[in-house]
């Protein structure tokens, strides 16, 4: 969820709603059940990498599967990032200007909604403009940055969501332990990965990365280890003293996303665990829409069929935003504004596109899943 997310934080509800009168009721201490949670928010991938672990070498071609992956992208990864635009400026009137709203959040609203993208826009124009390829290329370490800290964040805020589903929550001195050791392993992670080679390609364009002195490298890591420990003996001493199993999928999300997704560095399984991350992220995201559409449906005496037809349009319309920001707008781009390629590359507007989506993306979760959001405890929480 953002480089953030519940996904980067959820808010314990000061009360729980009424289930929804209907066949897709959310099960209580679930988003929809034991096992579907459990592969969605982070089980997939532990089955995966032993099962991947056992193909023969010629099934795991490099080239193979980024075809395979590109393909998934649009009916998953695309959509992950076109939900979270679909939730942000649905209602952005009321959010940003409504005086009814609280102003704390219409600020926030507006920040997210309005001030980061000009800002982005304002960079990609100034690159173009100026040719500034090296300045583009840079930016491509800063989406990575991001996405880190989105990964991070977002297995944070699934255990957060899952201790408050379970009733099982924990303290503010257990939260940080479990905050800054997520923020230390994705530290360490974007470290990891700018040693891996001081200049590459993305869309044509080369970016660059920052040598780390390998002492100040080792100290993160051996940091990293340390804050690990204290995670488990955080967990350990609170199953001592409540005799409670901590929420499970909730400790699967958070895990597989610090020390898999980050930090296992297989180069062809880096190319599906975006889809990993995505699939956690939409789990959440249905789960609170079938929660408003239910309301709705209820309140307005809706049949059955017009409930079904509205979440087929919601994911509909996330794949037409997902195709049209990652793909369709660029290439368009590209053909009406082709002189402002010259000197840059001919993928510069695919890349300006990419890094937006990544880097936006952070923004718009941490205001529609933070911590006190007000609509976000009303329908994630039932």
């Amino acid at each position: 969820m953002s480089a953030t997310a519940v996904p980067s934080s959820a808010a314990e509800p000061k009360a729980v709603a009424s289930p929804p009168k209907t066949g897709f009721a959310q099960q209580p201490g679930y988003l929809f059940g034991p096992w579907m949670d459990f592969f969605c928010l982070g089980g997939a991938t532990l089955l995966i990498i032993p099962w991947f672990a056992l193909l023969p070498t010629d099934w795991k071609a490099y080239g193979d599967v980024l075809i395979i992956t590109t393909a998934v992208a649009h009916f998953i990864n695309n959509p992950h990032f076109a939900h979270s635009y679909h939730l942000f400026y649905r209602d952005f009137g009321k959010r940003g200007f409504n005086a009814e709203y609280p102003r704390e959040w219409r600020v926030r609203y507006l920040i997210a909604g309005v001030a980061v993208p000009l800002l982005l826009i304002g960079f990609f124009l100034w690159c173009l403009v100026t040719r500034n390829a090296r300045a583009l290329g840079f930016s491509v370490n800063l989406m990575f940055f991001t996405v880190g800290w989105h990964y991070v964040k977002q297995g944070y805020g699934m255990l957060m969501l899952d201790s408050v589903l379970k009733r099982r929550f924990f303290n503010e001195r257990e939260k940080k332990v479990l905050l800054w050791n997520a923020y230390v392993v994705w530290f360490l992670s974007w470290l990891l990965a700018n040693a891996i080679a001081y200049k590459a390609d993305y869309w044509g364009i080369s970016y660059y990365t920052f040598a780390t002195p390998q002492p100040i490298l080792t100290a993160i890591e051996v940091i990293a280890g340390l804050s690990s420990a204290a995670v488990l003996l955080m967990l350990g001493l609170k199953w001592r003293a409540t005799r409670q199993v901590p929420p499970f999928n909730g400790l699967v999300a958070y895990t597989v996303a610090l020390y898999l997704w980050l930090l296992y560095r297989d180069p062809v399984l880096t190319l599906i665990f975006p889809a990993m991350h995505s699939i956690q992220y939409m789990v959440v995201v249905w789960r609170y829409e079938l929660n408003v559409q239910q309301d709705r449906s209820t309140d307005a005496k809706l049949p059955t069929m017009t409930f079904g037809l509205r979440m087929a349009l919601f994911y509909a319309i996330a794949m037409g935003l997902g195709y049209l920001g990652f793909w369709m707008g660029p290439q368009w781009l590209a053909k009406v504004f082709p002189t402002m390629l010259e000197g840059v590359g001919s993928g510069a507007f695919l890349l300006a596109a990419w890094i937006f989506i990544n880097v936006h993306h952070y923004f718009l979760d941490s205001v529609v899943w933070r911590k006190g959001n007000p609509e976000t405890g009303k329908y994630l929480f039932r």
